[in-house]
């Protein structure tokens, strides 16, 4: 019982970001304010609710605090364990439950949805129109190379053409750089034109879920479409295909 009462586990004192911080400094720490961080919290209050008190369990909003501070910074996650005072082991736990939360279907489509409704392309389409005068577009697609530590598995598949480790994740955005579909699955050896082969995103064009006219934008990387709409490679382009590059 002596020795039990030695061993028993010391909590070192927790940080309350809401007293410590004024809004402009939680932003910079955090990415977001005060009232950001409730809204996130509100969204995955009942996933990362605790069931028990005991061991002084961390309340949703310090799970999303922690998890927040980790994306905003990409610091160690010891670090982080010493930031708020609780071990690195918990602040992993606490990372992947959070994520996982979050991008859970429920939550995930309530702000990643691609527009289907005639009403919705056609709003898109005018924020495009305003931009340069180009007709019909709803999107713009691309594939940015997310830098990420050499996996154990299949470690070759991962390295991209600049010779680093990455996931080729697709995205499409509208002319807000609101994004419209993401596809995070691919390793960054893979071709953005095979990505966007193989997602859902094709089967809603070329089944005409998408009413139509309507385009994406897409680069040289990609294959012209009547949906998707590339530049013409040749540079010594005049007249309307330069005006339609430009």
């Amino acid at each position: 019982m002596a020795a039990r009462q030695q061993q028993r586990r010391k909590f070192r004192d927790r940080k309350d970001i809401f007293w410590d911080f004024s809004d402009a400094e939680l932003i910079r720490r955090y990415r977001l304010d005060r009232a950001g961080i409730v809204a996130v919290t509100d969204l995955v209050r009942d996933e990362l609710h605790s069931q028990t008190c005991r061991n002084k369990a961390l309340s949703p909003e310090l799970k999303v605090a922690i998890t927040l501070r980790y994306l905003a910074t990409g610091k160690m996650q010891l670090c982080s364990g010493d930031d708020f005072g609780v071990s690195q082991p918990t602040i992993s736990r606490v990372i992947w439950q959070t994520i996982t939360a979050l991008t859970a279907p429920r939550v995930f489509h309530q702000f990643v949805k691609f527009p289907l409704t005639r009403q919705e392309v056609q709003r898109k389409q005018v924020e495009f129109m305003a931009i340069a005068r180009f007709p019909g577009v709803e999107g713009v697609i691309d594939g940015t190379h997310v830098r990420i530590v050499a996996p154990k598995d299949d470690e070759y598949a991962y390295v991209n053409r600049k010779r680093y480790h990455s996931i080729n994740v697709q995205i499409v955005f509208d002319a807000t750089y609101k994004i419209l579909d993401i596809v995070t699955k691919w390793p960054g050896s893979v071709h953005d034109a095979h990505i966007l082969d193989e997602s859902g995103l094709k089967m809603l064009f070329e089944d005409n879920y998408v009413p139509q006219p309507c385009h994406l934008l897409g680069d040289s990387g990609y294959p012209f479409k009547q949906w998707l709409l590339t530049p013409y490679t040749n540079r010594q382009l005049a007249g309307p295909q330069a005006n339609y590059n430009r």
